[in-house]
C-alpha cells in the first residue's frame, strides 16, 4: 500500500502561523495559529491535566523531540510571557522552526485523523537572509527537521513521519509570484521590470526586489513588535496581546474615545481619561517613528522601482502614510485595503430619437392652439433627452478613460487577488474586518502554494 503524503506550506509569521494543507481526495485547508513557543520543564508537562478534558490539539500542541518538550500556539501564551515573545523575535526564525512544525504536523495528524506513520512534502517561507542560508547549504535544517520528524511525540503519542521533499521561499515570493500569474505568465514580465515587494509584518520588514529577473533580498528588525514594546515601555502595564488586538480594531481611529482604546483602560474615574490620552500618544508617536525609519530604509531599495507590491498585515496601519510616502510609484495592494468602491462603468446611454430639426420643422408647421402646445412639449422634452444624454455619454467616457489609468488596472487587480483567495479558503465565513485580515494574513503563502499547483 502507497504511503500517505500530505502537502504542507508554511509562513512562519511572528505572530501567527499560516498553514495551507492538502490532503489527498480532500480540498486544501487553511490553519491559522500562534506562533508562539516555549521550552517546558518535566515537572510542568507531568502535572498537567488535559486528559479529563476534550480540548482540541491546536488549543493543546506540545511536543517532545530528543529530551525537550515544547508548547506551541495558544498553550505557550498559557505559560509565556512578553519578555520571551521578545527575545524569539529577535532570533532567526529557523531557530524555532522545528518545534513549530512539528506541532503543525502533529496538529493535522490529529485533526484529520491521520496514520501513525505517513510522509510530508513541505514549503517553508522565510526571510531572505534565511532562504538564501537554507540554499546555499550553510546550515543543516533540512536534516534535522528530517531527524525530528522520524522519531517524535505529540500529546503524548509517538509519530514517525517522513519528509520527503523541502522547499524553502523567500518571503514576499508569493506576492511576486501572484502578479506574474495576473500577467498570464508572461515570461518577460519580470525580466523587462523591476518588481519589489515590501512587506510589513510583525518582526520585521522586508523586501524582495526582482530586478530585469535578477533576485535579490533585504530585511530589517523593524517590526510591528517593537511599536508594542514601545507603548508597553510607557504605559502602566499593558498586555502585548492585548494592546496589539486594540490597535489592529482600532486601525486609523486611535484615540482616547475609540471602544477598543477604552477597553484597554487599567484605571478608573478621571484617571481613566488621562491614562488613555497618554497612551493614545504613546501608540501615535510610536508608529510615526517606526514609520520614518521604516520608509527612510524602502525608499532607498525601491526608488525606481516599474511596481511596488505591498504586503503583510502591518501594512494596514501604515496605508495613508504608503501612499504618500510612495505616491509616484505604482502601488499594488496585496492586502485588504480600505480603498473607496471602484467606481462602475455606466451602462451606454440610449441617444434619442428624431434630431433637432425634425422637432422644430413640427413645432413650425403646428397649427396655432393645441397642436403648437403639443409641439412645444414635444421639442423641450427632446432638449431635455438630448442633454440627459450628452451628460450621461460623458460620464461613460470619463469612466472608460479612467478604467484605462495603470493605477485603476492595478487597484482592480488588486480586489480580484484578495476576492480569489476569500472565495478559495474563507467563503464560508461571515463578511467582516477580521475576515479580510485574515485574508491578508495568507497572500504570501497563498501565492507560493498557487505557484505550486499550477507547476
Amino acid at each position: 500500500m502507497e504511503e500517505l503524503t500530505v502537502k504542507i506550506w508554511v509562513d512562519l509569521g511572528g505572530s501567527t502561523l499560516k498553514i495551507l494543507l492538502d490532503i489527498p481526495q480532500k480540498s486544501t485547508k487553511p490553519i491559522i495559529m500562534s506562533s508562539r513557543v516555549i521550552k517546558l520543564d518535566d515537572w510542568l508537562v507531568s502535572n498537567r491535566t488535559v486528559d479529563i478534558l476534550n480540548i482540541p490539539p491546536e488549543a493543546d500542541a506540545i511536543v517532545r523531540f530528543g529530551r525537550c518538550y515544547y508548547a506551541v500556539g495558544k498553550l505557550a501564551e498559557q505559560y509565556a510571557s512578553d519578555v520571551t515573545n521578545s527575545i524569539e523575535l529577535k532570533e532567526p526564525k529557523q531557530n524555532t522552526a522545528i518545534p513549530k512544525l512539528l506541532a503543525i504536523v502533529g496538529i493535522i495528524k490529529q485533526k484529520y485523523q491521520l496514520p501513525t506513520k505517513f510522509a510530508v512534502k513541505l514549503t517553508l517561507l522565510l526571510p531572505f537572509p534565511e532562504y538564501q542560508f537554507i540554499k546555499d547549504g550553510g546550515n543543516n535544517f533540512s536534516v534535522d527537521l528530517k531527524k525530528a520528524l522520524s522519531n517524535w511525540e505529540f500529546r503524548g503519542e509517538e509519530s514517525s513521519v517522513t519528509l520527503v521533499n523541502f522547499t524553502c521561499k523567500p518571503e514576499g515570493s508569493g506576492l511576486i509570484m501572484l502578479r506574474y500569474q495576473q500577467q498570464h505568465n508572461q515570461q518577460d514580465w519580470l525580466i523587462n521590470h523591476k518588481i519589489a515587494a515590501l512587506m510589513l509584518g510583525h518582526r520585521n520588514t522586508s523586501i524582495l526586489l526582482y530586478d530585469r529577473g535578477i533576485p535579490s533580498g533585504y530585511t530589517n528588525n523593524l517590526g510591528f513588535y517593537q511599536i508594542i514594546q514601545t507603548v508597553i515601555d510607557s504605559s502602566l502595564g499593558q498586555n502585548a496581546a492585548a494592546l496589539t488586538q486594540a490597535i489592529y480594531k482600532a486601525n486609523n481611529d486611535i484615540s482616547p474615545n475609540n471602544p477598543h482604546i477604552q477597553a484597554l483602560a487599567l484605571t478608573e474615574g478621571k484617571s481613566k481619561r488621562a491614562e488613555l490620552t497618554r497612551l493614545v500618544k504613546a501608540i501615535a508617536s510610536a508608529q510615526k517613528n517606526r514609520w520614518q525609519q521604516i520608509s527612510s530604509w524602502a525608499k532607498l531599495l525601491v526608488n525606481d522601482v516599474d511596481e511596488l507590491i505591498i504586503g503583510g498585515g502591518t501594512a494596514l496601519l501604515y496605508q495613508k502614510a504608503i501612499r504618500e510616502t510612495f505616491h509616484s510609484t505604482p502601488l499594488f495592494w496585496a492586502v485588504a485595503t480600505e480603498n473607496e468602491p471602484i467606481p462602475q462603468i455606466p451602462p451606454q446611454p440610449i441617444e434619442p430619437s428624431g434630431n433637432r430639426e425634425e422637432w422644430e420643422h413640427k413645432l413650425l408647421t403646428a397649427k396655432p392652439g393645441q397642436d403648437a402646445l403639443k409641439a412645444k412639449q414635444a421639442l423641450e422634452q427632446y432638449e431635455q433627452q438630448q442633454a440627459d444624454y450628452l451628460e450621461q455619454l460623458t460620464e461613460v467616457e470619463a469612466a472608460l478613460a479612467r478604467e484605462k489609468l495603470p493605477q485603476m488596472q492595478l487597484q482592480r487587480q488588486s480586489q480580484a487577488m484578495i476576492e480569489e483567495i476569500a472565495q478559495t479558503f474563507f467563503s464560508q465565513e461571515v463578511e467582516s474586518d477580521e475576515k479580510y485580515f485574515r485574508v491578508t494574513q495568507f497572500v504570501d503563502i497563498y501565492g507560493v502554494w498557487s505557484a505550486s499547483e499550477k507547476d
